[in-house]
């Protein structure tokens, strides 16, 4: 009887029937590729002993000036910092209030803000929700505490001075609306604004059937106490309405002790005190929640931003207990990142400053800070601060540094941010249009080259620009994932396996879906694999060591590429191929005896590896046909060979393991057949 071998076809290919990926594989569980040959995924085992308590959505590692490492973990419920072994919480704590006094002397832009037990010390940051006029000058957007005064009051600097003396709750805006029409009249003396500019209420109002909260284009102005907005719906009938029942809404950050930030850049904090042995007040508030988190570190200090919110600050020699807002920072934002080698700090889907009282949140706004100081946004010839608006898409969907630029990603396009210098600070390009990022850890950067998903695609931008990246598993990938929660993809970079892998969720499985599936591509094979896994976050290899990611049902933090195990349990790997040929032509064959070529590696070294494998054979007459199923079969490392007695014209394999503490990798496949006529 004639011998012959199949050598397997390196990459996963969904796309192929299973005849037409003849002797390459179809099917995939937790497997690589290496040299061409298919091998056990790495294993994981746990880098913290207990679960973080809610979903994680973004990990970041760094070392202090003293070589201690960090892990900074954020989470749905918590911000904190994993430090020799223990977790530390550091999560920013708010407290948001209704109604306050205020307090100001003509000519004056100090204003006093009575509100009680309030507890606001030299470290704590307010936040006016709702505009409110005091003395002729209007509040509203972020104030630092500039001096604490006692338990229930504190003064706060405004930027112009009060026209006249007031102790009052202030003049909040007051909505008309007419029923059947989308134009709401907003009241408020000193409002300056002008028409084509927006207004932003955060603090929700209801009048006429509507809930003004947001934010509105200002469509007319009428004088300088009335103008008009749009509202998205028609008012349902006339009525007038005291923005928040007249009561001004402050928002309060807690630092629970000094910034962490102190010494970083404090420019426009008012703190006087500082250095004169100020103890801040035992005031605290809630800790905030966030549906995801962007991170980069400053050096020592850690840089954190809640999606749409405030950036946050925490070093581990600060003397804090929570991280402290970022005051002159931009309070609303998608993201950041950090620009190199300048060290300026990048938002993007930030905040615009409007004429007048108004502020808002611009979807397609990049701002950045001075060069080594990220307190400081004041754009000025003295200063690297600046903004610019991205003409086109309409939400920026992410940022990255990668080696050389900036890459920012709307829904549409992919832009690139060049450092210039003075006047402009960067330059910006749209490098590729149709390329949009599906969320904002889609993409990672692998030898200086930049990967990402689309909607319908994946990319890379390199030396040659944005280019599509051909994929064998396409359809599993598109034809899968659910795109009502594109933001929860993450890429997991792996630069000591040269894989990029993408986590996503998978459609038709319920509200609210988490990633539980996978994706992986080799950049040096160039081959892709799939398979099932979940993982809400991941760092590549760091100052931590090998990668780490979390799980997302248990919210378990695993450091991958370390033994051989899923944590504690066998990793449960497995692969198919398509079919092949068994003998030439039109025969039909035998196969009695197969020698699969594989290789096992014990994790004890010196002992014989346990592993044992199962191995099914799979064989029809014709590539429509039903499969007749030869096994499984068990093969080990003392296996000489397998006995069999298949029939057929075409032939695939499955090879699946769960030993654990081994690893497997296969390369030729050997077997004898003897021709059995024709059909």
């Amino acid at each position: 009887m004639p011998m012959t071998s199949v050598t397997l076809r390196p990459g996963v290919n969904t796309m192929m029937t299973l005849s037409q990926n003849e002797a390459g594989v179809s099917q995939s569980q937790l497997v690589r590729y290496q040299q061409g040959m298919i091998q056990k995924y790495g294993g994981w085992e746990s880098y913290y002993p207990v679960a973080i308590g809610s979903t994680i959505r973004e990990l970041w590692g760094w070392q202090d000036n003293n070589n201690n490492k960090f892990l900074g973990i954020g989470a749905t419920q918590s911000l904190s910092v994993i430090i020799s072994g223990a977790n530390t919480v550091i999560t920013p704590q708010a407290d948001t209030r209704d109604g306050a006094l205020f307090t100001v002397s003509s000519g004056s832009q100090t204003v006093t803000v009575t509100d009680a037990n309030s507890s606001a010390s030299f470290f704590t940051t307010i936040v006016l929700q709702t505009p409110v006029n005091v003395g002729g000058l209007v509040l509203n957007g972020v104030y630092p505490v500039n001096s604490p005064l006692t338990s229930s009051s504190y003064t706060i600097l405004s930027s112009v001075p009060a026209i006249t003396t007031t102790t009052s709750s202030g003049i909040l805006p007051v909505l008309d609306t007419s029923s059947g029409s989308g134009t709401v009249k907003v009241t408020l003396p000193g409002n300056n604004l002008t028409i084509g500019s927006e207004t932003n209420f955060l603090a929700p109002t209801s009048v006429g059937g509507l809930t003004i909260q947001g934010e509105y284009p200002v469509v007319t102005v009428i004088n300088s106490t009335e103008f008009n907005i749009g509202a998205t719906l028609q008012a349902s009938a006339t009525a007038t309405a005291v923005m928040n029942n007249n009561q001004a809404r402050i928002t309060y950050y807690y630092e629970i002790g000094p910034p962490s930030f102190l010494g970083y850049g404090l420019g426009g904090y008012g703190l006087a005190g500082y250095g004169l042995g100020v103890v801040a007040t035992a005031a605290t508030g809630t800790p905030i929640t966030a549906t995801d988190w962007t991170m980069a570190n400053w050096g020592e200090i850690l840089l954190a931003c809640p999606f749409n919110g405030p950036i946050f600050g925490w070093s581990p020699e600060g003397g804090a207990q929570n991280a402290s807002i970022i005051p002159n920072a931009p309070l609303i934002n998608g993201g950041i990142f950090i620009s190199q080698p300048q060290q300026i700090l990048v938002a993007w889907a930030s905040t615009r400053t409007n004429p007048g009282f108004g502020w808002t949140q611009d979807s397609l706004i990049i701002k950045w800070s001075d060069a080594l100081d990220f307190n400081n946004w004041t754009v000025s010839s003295q200063t690297s601060a600046g903004s610019f608006h991205l003409p086109t898409g309409s939400v920026i969907r992410g940022g990255i540094q990668s080696a050389q630029q900036g890459i920012i990603w709307t829904d549409l396009d992919c832009w690139v941010m060049q450092f210039i210098g003075q006047p402009l600070v960067f330059g910006f390009s749209r490098v590729g249009s149709g390329c949009g990022l599906v969320g904002p850890h889609a993409m990672g950067i692998l030898n200086a080259n930049v990967y990402w998903m689309g909607t319908s695609n994946f990319f890379v931008l390199s030396g040659e620009g944005v280019v599509p990246l051909p994929c064998t598993v396409w359809n599993f990938v598109f034809q899968n994932i659910d795109t009502s929660n594109y933001s929860k993809v993450r890429c997991a970079v792996n630069s000591l396996y040269n894989e990029i892998t993408w986590f996503f969720p998978q459609k038709g499985t319920g509200g609210n879906t988490e990633n539980n599936l996978y994706v992986k591509y080799n950049i040096l094979e160039k081959e892709w694999d799939y398979g099932t896994l979940g993982r809400s976050a991941w760092i590549d290899t760091t100052v931590l060591g090998n990668p780490i990611g979390s799980e997302v049902q248990s919210a378990m933090i695993f450091q991958h590429e370390v033994g051989f195990n899923a944590g504690s349990v066998a990793i449960d790997a497995s692969f198919q191929t398509g079919y092949w040929t068994i003998a030439e032509g039109n025969e039909m064959a035998i196969v009695d005896w197969i020698l699969p070529d594989m290789t096992f590696i014990s994790a004890n070294t010196g002992e014989t590896p346990p592993a044992t494998l199962a191995i099914t054979f799979y064989t029809t007459d014709y590539t429509g046909g039903t499969p007749q199923a030869y096994g499984p079969y068990q093969f080990s490392s003392t296996t000489q060979y397998i006995n069999t007695r298949i029939r057929g014209r075409f032939m695939s394999m499955k090879i699946e393991g769960a030993d654990v503490n081994t690893f497997w990798r296969i390369g030729r496949v050997r077997y004898r057949y003897a021709s059995d006529g024709r059909r």
